[in-house]
């Protein structure tokens, strides 16, 4: 009965099903136990703890801010202005500004005579995450600007050809022609639909090595 109480339905019944009902209150109480301590940790912690995440977003503001300016973007004046430039310089100055939280966390912490080290640590912070966003920008801006050439051209394919989308499932698309297409897989060198209603007929469109939309075949015998 008082496993019962405790929460713990006992659906077999006998020695077996006591016995498990005493297991499961035994982990019970271990995982209970655990959550204790760990919230008698934090509050006793909790300087340190904000400390930490204070460092911690004041590399990891800067980081996303350069990053983001860098990394190549596809938005029109507004959004290039707002976005690109204003919120990521935005994310910058306040991992600047986090940088003095830190500066005085560390004052407060350690006293008036704290350490050349642990200010020169907390001062970094900051310049290291921007550098390390600005690298991974970089890095990453190439590939992303040939995706978006590559999107807009492929764009402009489907306009030149007359393909449209129809955002269903069963059509998908149709062609210049009016054929009700279906899209089935994505290769290397093409995609493949089939012709909705026409057994055994599909349609492809060519891809070059970069995924830019060359050709398309129109409907023809598989």
């Amino acid at each position: 009965m008082q496993l019962r109480a405790m929460g713990w339905p006992l659906k077999h019944h006998g020695l077996a099903g006591i016995a498990a009902g005493v297991g499961g209150a035994a982990v019970a109480g271990y995982g209970l136990s655990i959550g204790h301590d760990a919230w008698r940790f934090t509050r006793r912690n909790s300087g340190f703890i904000i400390f930490l995440l204070v460092v911690i977003a004041a590399a990891a503001l800067p980081f996303a801010g350069m990053r983001g300016l860098v990394r190549g973007h596809d938005r029109g004046p507004v959004g290039t202005l707002l976005k690109t430039v204003l919120g990521n310089l935005f994310l910058i100055a306040a991992g600047a500004g986090l940088c003095g939280g830190v500066l005085i966390l560390t004052g407060l912490a350690v006293g008036p005579d704290a350490s050349v080290a642990a200010v020169a640590v907390a001062a970094a912070m900051p310049i290291a995450g921007g550098a390390a966003g600005l690298c991974r920008g970089l890095l990453e801006r190439r590939s992303r600007l040939r995706a978006f050439s590559v999107t807009r051209a492929n764009e402009q394919f489907m306009e030149r050809t007359g393909m449209r989308e129809t955002g269903g499932s069963d059509i998908t698309h149709y062609d210049a022609d009016g054929t009700a297409l279906r899209f089935l897989e994505a290769h290397s060198d093409r995609l493949v639909f089939m012709a909705v209603g026409q057994r055994a007929r599909r349609a492809y469109i060519d891809l070059g090595p970069s995924g830019e939309m060359l050709s398309y075949s129109g409907v023809v015998s598989r």
